[in-house]
């Protein structure tokens, strides 16, 4: 099948959550034999430079210029003011893009793909209404749900209430890219049960976002007394696990641990957070680091004390791929099927939390036990070979399923 792929940014180098998985999916989708037409955005002073594996993956990469904001990663307060009352998302604005939304129509217009698939349901503001081919929406997360869990932990009034209202258009949003779409793409059981109450007669299939197991392999060496969370500081969620980890949880662990140290390692923190939590004795921020893997490599266990998201954890993948253990919290491991207690420690309360990490460090055992289990998992649900699995089932069944009515409006 040909497919049009619209992308929010190139998915190399696959840095984050969101390049990991589209990177992922694009491989999938050229091992299964589909060709693929790209149309991705591209920093302005970048447009012209096409990475070599891209043009191993796609039969045509196209670069809009165009900087993507996302709601999290920027701040752009005139921007969010301007678009308060506006009825699109703050993120579906920021993703509308005429020279996009023109090489669609080009290429539809050429005959040259048979479906468009978005990565990211902001991106299907720049597909035509009416349309000839079947639209896929892969759903990366449940963007209203993060919104709704973001105002459990906001104390500023003026900001619960902004969420609030944009949580609102979220839901409304992503309830229309569904009745738009033909099929659509969730990362777990999950989050494909809250979009099926958007719209219930929608195809709904899950696409699990996976590693590559055989490029990260176990590592016997590590420093028994690091912690290690990994990812991006340009994402709210990741920050605020960050800050809860070390202010209720990262204390309790020192009284027994003295020498313990917290290790944060992703790109981009804000300088203020950087400087105010790394004041604290034993918290070191890495900032971008060149190979992630490196990272887990060294590390003791790996932390998700997350409290607001939605979809899957790849930094949960990549540990347990390097037969790690991981302490999450429940809404940390949402959606990944590990057994609690055999495969990954789940707890959310801050001293229950900071006990079995405790417990973790003091015991190479029980590391290991629980690192070479999260690893079996990984290898048996979220691989390489069983993403293609699921594509080739979601792809079999598109053809399937006749163009919907256009009710998408911009």
């Amino acid at each position: 099948m040909r497919l049009l792929v619209l992308s929010v940014t190139s998915p190399v180098p696959a840095n984050n959550g969101v390049k990991m998985r589209t990177r992922s999916i694009l491989r999938a989708l050229a091992a299964e034999r589909h060709e693929i037409v790209l149309v991705e955005f591209a920093d302005p002073c970048e447009v012209n430079g096409i990475n070599p594996e891209l043009s191993k993956i796609c039969q045509r990469v196209i670069r809009v210029p165009h900087r993507f904001k996302s709601l999290s990663s920027s701040k752009d307060y005139i921007g969010r003011a301007s678009r308060l009352f506006a009825q699109a998302p703050y993120g579906v604005a920021a993703a509308r893009s005429s020279q996009m939304a023109s090489q669609v129509a080009a290429l539809l217009s050429e005959k040259a793909v048979d479906a468009i698939l978005c990565e990211q349901s902001d991106l299907v503001t720049n597909v035509p209404t009416q349309l000839t081919v079947p639209l896929v929406v892969d759903f990366h997360n449940v963007d209203y749900v993060i919104m709704e869990r973001y105002v459990r932990f906001e104390s500023n009034w003026a900001k619960r209430l902004y969420a609030r209202l944009e949580s609102r258009k979220l839901r409304e949003w992503e309830r229309r890219a569904c009745q738009r779409a033909s099929i659509a793409w969730a990362c777990s059981e999950y989050d494909g049960a809250l979009l099926q109450t958007l719209a219930p007669s929608l195809p709904m299939f899950v696409v699990p976002n996976v590693v590559d197991v055989d490029e990260y392999a176990p590592c016997s060496v590590e420093d028994s007394r690091k912690i290690l969370f990994q990812g991006g500081m340009d994402w709210y969620p990741n920050r605020d696990a960050v800050e809860f980890f070390i202010a209720d949880i990262f204390s309790r662990i020192r009284t027994q641990v003295p020498d313990v140290r917290f290790v944060v390692a992703g790109r981009n923190p804000p300088e203020e957070f950087r400087q105010r939590l790394g004041r604290v004795p034993g918290v070191q921020f890495t900032g971008t680091v060149p190979d992630m893997r490196a990272e887990i490599a060294s590390a003791a266990v790996c932390v998700v004390p997350l409290r607001i998201g939605s979809g899957t954890r790849l930094k949960i993948l990549e540990a347990a791929a390097m037969a790690k253990p991981i302490v999450s919290t429940t809404v940390g491991a949402e959606g990944l099927e590990f057994v609690k207690s055999q495969e990954i420690l789940l707890e959310d309360d801050p001293s229950a939390f900071a006990d079995a990490v405790t417990k973790l460090l003091k015991t190479p055992s029980d590391r290991r036990h629980l690192g070479q289990a999260a690893r079996k998992r990984t290898e048996q649900q979220y691989s390489f070979l069983a993403l293609r699995l699921s594509l080739r089932r979601s792809m079999k069944a598109l053809g399937v399923f006749p163009q919907r009515e256009a009710l998408l409006g911009t």
